[in-house]
C-alpha cells in the first residue's frame, strides 16, 4: 500500500521538482523476470524516478545500515525495498548480502522486476563507474537454478541529469535494448568466473552507450557551459527543437564526446578553450545576466513591441505569480534545511524535493482549514482548494518568463549605460564561440 501511495506522490512532487523526460520504457517486458540496471548519482531520486515510469511494481534496494530500528524496517519493506551490505560496513554485514541475494533470485523465478545499480556506490558525477559483479552473479545463479530456461532478461538504463541537485533542471532516462543470457549459457557452464566477468563488460558497455560521459571531472563544468552557450544553436542548426530533453541529451552527449577527445588528443585546445569558456562564464554571471541574452538575435529583437509585450506579462502576470508562491514556501524551508544539514551533495536533491514533498502535504490542508475557519462558505473552500494549486503551477511556468524579461530590462539597462562593458562580454562570447566551433571540427573531422 505505502509503495502505491508513495509512487502516486512522487509521480506529482518529481514533476514539479525536475523537468523530466525518458525514451524506451517499451524495452522493460511485462510480467517477466526482469533486472533494470542504470547508473547511481542521485541518492533517493533515482529509484523514484524509475519507479514512477516502469509500470513494473520494482523492488528496490538500499545500503544495509539505514535498516535499523523495527519502524525503518517496517517502512522500508512496505516501500518495496531491501538491504544491500556494503564493503565498507564490514565483512560480517557483507555476509548478510547473501540472504538478499537469495531473495532476489526468488523474486526473479517469480517474474518480479528487480532495480540494481551495479556500481555499487552513489557519486554525483556524468561517468560511469566500473561496475561491480554481484548483479551478474544474481542472474546467472537465478538462470543456473532453472538450467537456463528461464530467461531473465536485463534492462540497461542511464539516468542523465544536468544538474541533478537544482530545482527545476533537466532529467532524461534513456532504457535501452533488454540484454539475455542465452548466447552466455556454454561459457557460463565451461568458466563461471569468466563468463560473470564478460558480461559485466558488456553491460558496462550497453550502459556506457545511454549516458553523457565526462571522463575527467574536472572538465564537467566546461561541458555545463557548452550546454548553456551552444545548445540551442547546434540542435536549430539541426533543424530540432531545443525545448525537447531528448534532443537536448543527444546533443550532451555530443559535447560531451567532443570534450573527451580533444582532452585525449589536442590538450592545448581543451586548455585554452576552458580558460575563455570559464573566463566568460564568470564574467555574465558577475552581471546578473544569462548567456541566451546576448544572443544577437536577442539583442536584435530588443524594440518597442517586445518592451510593451514584457510590460504586459509582468502588469497581469506578476499578480498571479505572487499568490502563487505561496506554495512555494514548504520548497524554501525544505531547502534552507538541505543546505544546513545535508553534507553529500548526492543526498541534497534527496532530502530537498522528499521533505518539501511532506511539508506540502502538511501546509496545504492547513490553508484549507483556516479558509473553512474564517468564512465558513463550501464554495469559497471549493474555489480556494483548486485554484492554490493551479497558481502555483502558474508560478513554476512563469519564473522563468519573469527572470528573461527582468534579464531584458537589465540588457536595456547596460546598452544605455555600460555598453562598453556588454560590447565587452559580446565579444568575449564570440571568442568562446569561436573556440567550441573549432573544437567541435577537430572531433567531426577524427570521425570520418
Amino acid at each position: 500500500m505505502l509503495y502505491w501511495v508513495l509512487n502516486i506522490l512522487q509521480n506529482i512532487f518529481l514533476r514539479v521538482f525536475y523537468k523530466f523526460d525518458y525514451k524506451g520504457v517499451e524495452n522493460i517486458p511485462r510480467n517477466q523476470a526482469v533486472v533494470i540496471a542504470t547508473n547511481h548519482a542521485n541518492a533517493f531520486i533515482d529509484p523514484c524516478i524509475v519507479g514512477i515510469l516502469v509500470p513494473n511494481k520494482i523492488r528496490f534496494f538500499a545500503r544495509g545500515d539505514v535498516f535499523k530500528g523495527k519502524f525503518a524496517k517496517w517502512a522500508l519493506e512496505s516501500m518495496n525495498i531491501s538491504p544491500m551490505y556494503r564493503m565498507m560496513e564490514g565483512y560480517g554485514e557483507i555476509k548478510k548480502n547473501d540472504k538478499t541475494f537469495e531473495q532476489c533470485r526468488q523474486l526473479l523465478a517469480d517474474d518480479k522486476a528487480l532495480l540494481l545499480y551495479p556500481e555499487g556506490i552513489c557519486i554525483l558525477e556524468r561517468k560511469l563507474r566500473p561496475l561491480k559483479k554481484g548483479l551478474s552473479r544474481i542472474v546467472f545463479q537465478t538462470e543456473e537454478a532453472f538450467e537456463f530456461k528461464k530467461n531473465v532478461w536485463i534492462v540497461p538504463a542511464g539516468v542523465n541529469y544536468e544538474a541533478a541537485d537544482k530545482f527545476r533542471s533537466k532529467v532524461f532516462i534513456d532504457f535501452g535494448k533488454p540484454l539475455s543470457l542465452k548466447e552466455y549459457e556454454e561459457k557460463y557452464k565451461q568458466d563461471k568466473v569468466r563468463t560473470i566477468n564478460e558480461f559485466t563488460k558488456s553491460l558496462e558497455i550497453e550502459m556506457a552507450k545511454l549516458m553523457v560521459i565526462i571522463n575527467d571531472n574536472d572538465n564537467e563544468k566546461l561541458l555545463a557551459i557548452i550546454e548553456d552557450i551552444y545548445t540551442n544553436e547546434y540542435l536549430k542548426n539541426k533543424k530540432q527543437n531545443p525545448k525537447k530533453l531528448e534532443n537536448r541529451y543527444y546533443a550532451s552527449r555530443h559535447f560531451a564526446e567532443m570534450i573527451n577527445y580533444i582532452a585525449q588528443y589536442h590538450s592545448s585546445l581543451l586548455a585554452e578553450l576552458k580558460a575563455v569558456a570559464i573566463d566568460y562564464n564568470r564574467r555574465v554571471r558577475g552581471n546578473e545576466l544569462r548567456d541566451h541574452l546576448l544572443y544577437a538575435d536577442n539583442i536584435n529583437t530588443m524594440n518597442f513591441s517586445r518592451l510593451l509585450k514584457d510590460f504586459f506579462a509582468l502588469w497581469f502576470g506578476f499578480p498571479l505569480f505572487m499568490i502563487g508562491c505561496i506554495n512555494a514556501l514548504p520548497y524554501i524551508l525544505a531547502e534552507k534545511f538541505a543546505i544546513k544539514k545535508v553534507k553529500n551533495i548526492e543526498f541534497f536533491a534527496s532530502v530537498h524535493s522528499n521533505l518539501a514533498m511532506l511539508l506540502w502535504i502538511v501546509f496545504y490542508p492547513i490553508q484549507l482549514l483556516i479558509i473553512a475557519l474564517v468564512f465558513k462558505n463550501w464554495l469559497l473552500l471549493g474555489l480556494y482548494a483548486l485554484i492554490v494549486p493551479m497558481l502555483g503551477f502558474f508560478s513554476i511556468y512563469y519564473y522563468p518568463i519573469m527572470k528573461k524579461i527582468v534579464g531584458r530590462l537589465k540588457l536595456l539597462s547596460m546598452v544605455r549605460k555600460e555598453r562598453s562593458l556588454l560590447e565587452d562580454l559580446i565579444r568575449l562570447r564570440g571568442e568562446t564561440m569561436t573556440l567550441i566551433l573549432k573544437a567541435e571540427s577537430v572531433f567531426i573531422d577524427s570521425k570520418k
